[in-house]
């Protein structure tokens, strides 16, 4: 009697724990090598999918039937054609390789021909039943039906999931370790002009050795940074922490709320030189924090620049003194840093339009609106060219030598222009 070895395989785990679909399998075998005088030297068995060009990087099972197969050229059986693979490519190769393999269901004198039609049929036959599960689940999920994890509690998956982050946690660092000494030889290598290396130079220095990435690739510095982290492995002097670099330009906004990025980098002081971009990230982030304390900021929506500061203290100062007037506040915030009065002005003005914005009927009318730090009946301070002395003399209660003095500076203007005044 020849002898052969038998294959049996199903789709799903329950399938495979019912055991049903795997004892008619057998049946299917052991009739058949009875009726053609075969032994069965050996079982295996396997419950994946036929699906795949390659399935034995996926079914160890198939792998090994086919291994002690073409060691002692015996015959694999199975009971379908499906059940070896759903898969054309796969099964041509085998027939290919001169693996002789018989399929119960079709007798022990089936030719090539026959097999590759029964190979598409199978293949053709799991695209159907892939698209009939799809549209199936895909009602059901219409209906309201819940499907794999949703049907556990919400606890359970939690914990499924911590699980599954803790095993993925576990496998990195037992790869970070593999690789602990090349690790700890590249941070130690000497950088450019003698200071410490960076991570992108010392990935440099791993490739250069010939040394392979964990997925057999070239190294990256920042790969190479997650795996030092990983380990523990002491990180280079050369490279700036992000909280390190933060306090110093926050310390230099604190005692220079007006420093640009390259003012940051030229006093930051620190033992490797901060490029501009990274400075002025870390400089954005510290005025965004400080726009973000401030109420005046976002009553009115300034945009956050290097005027941050000095707009904030100027609506500090209104909030207090609404009635101070622009040289007030240019005095109010001191000698140091004090911007133009025009400027002050201006951002007063915002303030003044945020906190006493018109109503809209008024605003249709067309009228004029004046922001109340402004005099209304003497005009602006510092542009009117005789404020000073009408506001001393309404102040002394004399309306009459006000109307003379207004009358006289009108008639010097007109002189002034070459035109004689009319009386």
């Amino acid at each position: 009697m020849k002898r052969a070895i038998g294959y049996l395989r199903v789709s799903t785990a329950e399938q495979g724990r019912s055991g049903q679909g795997l004892a008619a399998q057998r049946f299917d075998i052991k009739a058949f090598a009875a009726r053609e005088g075969f032994t069965i030297e050996a079982w295996y068995q396997g419950i994946q999918t036929g699906a795949g060009a390659d399935p034995l990087t996926v079914r160890p099972g198939l792998a090994a039937a086919l291994k002690q197969a073409r060691a002692l050229r015996y015959s694999l059986i199975v009971s379908r054609l499906d059940r070896l693979s759903r898969n054309v490519h796969f099964i041509t190769s085998l027939m290919e390789h001169k693996v002789h393999f018989i399929v119960a269901q079709l007798g022990r004198d089936c030719d090539h021909f026959t097999l590759h039609i029964y190979a598409c049929l199978a293949e053709k036959e799991r695209t159907l039943i892939s698209e009939r599960a799809k549209a199936t689940a895909e009602l059901e999920k219409r209906r309201g039906r819940k499907f794999g994890l949703q049907l556990r509690s919400k606890a359970w998956q939690r914990r499924v999931s911590a699980l599954g982050t803790a095993v993925i946690v576990r496998e990195a660092l037992e790869r970070a370790r593999a690789y602990r000494v090349p690790i700890e030889w590249a941070l130690k290598q000497p950088g450019v002009n003698g200071e410490p290396i960076s991570f992108r130079a010392a990935a440099g220095k791993l490739n250069e050795r010939g040394i392979a990435s964990p997925r057999g690739l070239r190294w990256r510095g920042d790969a190479l940074r997650r795996m030092a982290r990983r380990l523990g492995v002491q990180l280079p002097v050369g490279y700036l922490q992000n909280e390190t670099v933060l306090g110093r330009v926050r310390a230099l906004w604190h005692e220079d709320p007006d420093c640009t990025a390259k003012q940051a980098v030229a006093r930051c002081g620190l033992e490797h030189r901060l490029g501009v971009r990274r400075a002025e990230a870390m400089l954005k982030k510290v005025r965004m924090a400080a726009a973000n304390r401030s109420a005046v900021q976002r009553q009115v929506g300034w945009p956050v620049d290097r005027w941050t500061e000095m707009r904030i203290r100027i609506g500090e100062i209104i909030q207090r003194h609404p009635e101070f007037t622009g040289p007030q506040v240019l005095e109010a915030l001191g000698p140091e840093g004090a911007p133009r009065l025009i400027w002050v002005w201006q951002v007063m003005s915002e303030i003044h339009w945020v906190w006493n914005h018109p109503r809209p009927e008024a605003l249709r009318k067309g009228k004029r609106f004046y922001p109340l730090w402004r005099d209304l009946k003497w005009g602006r301070p510092g542009h009117s060219v005789n404020y000073r002395a009408r506001k001393r003399v309404h102040d002394e209660g004399s309306d009459r030598v006000l109307t003379r003095q207004h009358a006289g500076a009108g008639e010097e203007r007109l002189r002034a222009r070459g035109t004689t005044p009319r009386h």
